[in-house]
């Protein structure tokens, strides 16, 4: 099923509007720091966009946070726990969140608002995961601390008060694209058992010209926050040195075939997002081979948008995603 299909475009909402005004001018402040200090001022700035956005956590709070060492591909990696408020003896389910950055920004703090707010709304613990960066740390060093994290939450998510049998992978950006790997590897038979899995805006294509979506052409080129030419840098981080190829499996899941045992997905787009196209793409590719999965989306706004507290449709659509988990991981009735 597909809501609120993009096909017939509306304009940018107001709020959002307002967001690219701020944040062009705040971009503008950046461009010469960025230019001398390279990826450090690159990973700065996106901290601070988040935290100027991020807007009031309003009445959605989890009942705990705690901060954590994990077991990653090559080492602990932190990580952050947020549970819901729940009564002491109720086991909750468990899913692992995959910040969003081009596999080279970002980290926990920045997704803190959004994360807090979908265990507090959602009724799901979610761990979420500072996995290594591109391009210091490419392909595959991110999606193997996933994996590994995954495979911890599975192991010891029950001693947190979690139940490991109800288990959910989500993910934003290039976060998604980890999380719909995780959630095919699984499937395949590589990885603890999922229940669903949410992809937020994910990229799942980067072997394919910018052409074959239209989405890139029509919004990639500097006027809605995310630009082609990031998705270009990211592409080139993340597979820097490698000797992987951009349609690999583990790389371009839009590329690859649908296991037949792959859990239900919600995948969440923005109508003014380049990535939209090919996040619909793969819940098209999914629908068609059978797997049951959701696509929503909000049409008047722009890439990274969950994140962003300050807008109405953000608050209204992290509800909605949170009722999609709360729905999907419901304890089995007796």
């Amino acid at each position: 099923m597909s809501q609120n299909s993009p096909d017939e475009q509306g304009s940018l909402d107001r709020q959002s509007w307002a967001l690219l005004r701020g944040y062009d001018a705040m971009r503008s402040e950046w461009t010469d720091r960025i230019a001398a200090e390279g990826m450090a001022a690159s990973r700065a700035f996106a901290d601070t966009v988040f935290d100027r956005f991020r807007g009031p956590d309003r009445d959605v709070a989890p009942g705990d946070v705690i901060d954590l060492a994990v077991p990653g591909g090559d080492g602990e990696r932190a990580a952050r726990l947020y549970r819901p408020a729940v009564p002491a003896d109720a086991a909750t389910p468990l899913a692992l969140f995959l910040h969003g950055g081009g596999w080279s920004l970002g980290g926990i703090s920045a997704y803190d608002g959004l994360v807090g707010s979908l265990a507090a709304l959602s009724g799901v613990a979610i761990l979420s995961l500072d996995y290594r960066l591109a391009p210091e740390h490419p392909f595959p060093a991110g999606l193997r601390d996933a994996r590994s994290a995954l495979d911890w939450l599975y192991r010891e998510g029950g001693s947190m008060g979690g139940d490991p049998a109800r288990l959910a992978v989500i993910g934003d950006s290039a976060g998604g694209n980890l999380a719909a790997v995780l959630a095919r590897e699984a499937a395949l038979g590589n990885g603890p058992q999922l229940t669903c899995q949410v992809l937020i805006y994910p990229m799942t294509d980067i072997a394919s010209p910018h052409t074959h979506f239209p989405s890139r052409a029509r919004f990639g080129g500097g006027d809605f926050f995310l630009v082609a030419e990031a998705i270009e840098f990211a592409r080139e981080n993340y597979l820097a040195g490698n000797v992987a190829e951009p349609h690999d499996p583990r790389i371009s899941p839009l590329l690859a075939p649908v296991p037949d045992d792959l859990v239900p997905a919600m995948i969440v787009t923005a109508g003014f997002d380049p990535l939209r196209d090919e996040a619909i793409a793969y819940h098209e590719k999914l629908r068609s081979a059978g797997i049951d999965s959701v696509h929503h989306c909000a049409r008047d706004t722009i890439h990274a948008f969950l994140s962003f507290g300050v807008l109405d449709i953000a608050q209204a659509t992290r509800r909605m995603i949170a009722d999609y988990l709360h729905r999907m991981m419901e304890p089995p009735t007796q």
